[in-house]
């Protein structure tokens, strides 16, 4: 399933309704809350520093959930180090991405690129 999305940060909400609706119906439900967190990161980027229209896609691939959003711009993502002060906000999103998903990644395609992360669909 894949849904267009604008490049605001509203865009998160939509983007944690399409995954939450497309575990479900898969009976998925244990992995809501981390496929949400995911996307609410990938999204968030994508909204931040490419500014083009995304599209979120979300497929059930064997053995794992696969999670994308691709975005109009080939500029790759950058995982920085989080703030010191854990009081600045920003800074950690990938980093969420990271420790959240089982594998995640990139790839440049025509006119953009694609971000990508998976989850395992047992627990």
């Amino acid at each position: 399933m894949s849904e267009r999305l604008p490049p605001i940060m509203g865009a998160q909400r939509r983007a944690r309704d399409v995954v939450a609706d497309a575990c479900l119906r898969w009976n998925l439900a244990h992995l809501v809350a981390p496929a949400a967190l995911i996307v609410s990161e990938l999204v968030a980027n994508a909204a931040e520093h490419a500014h083009t229209f995304m599209t979120l896609e979300v497929a059930h691939r064997g053995s794992h959930l696969y999670l994308a959003v691709r975005d109009g711009t080939s500029t790759p993502p950058v995982q920085r180090e989080p703030p010191p002060d854990m009081v600045v906000p920003g800074g950690r999103g990938l980093l969420l991405v990271e420790t959240t998903a089982t594998t995640w990644g990139w790839d440049l395609q025509s006119g953009g690129k694609i971000v990508w992360a998976t989850l395992v669909l047992d627990s």
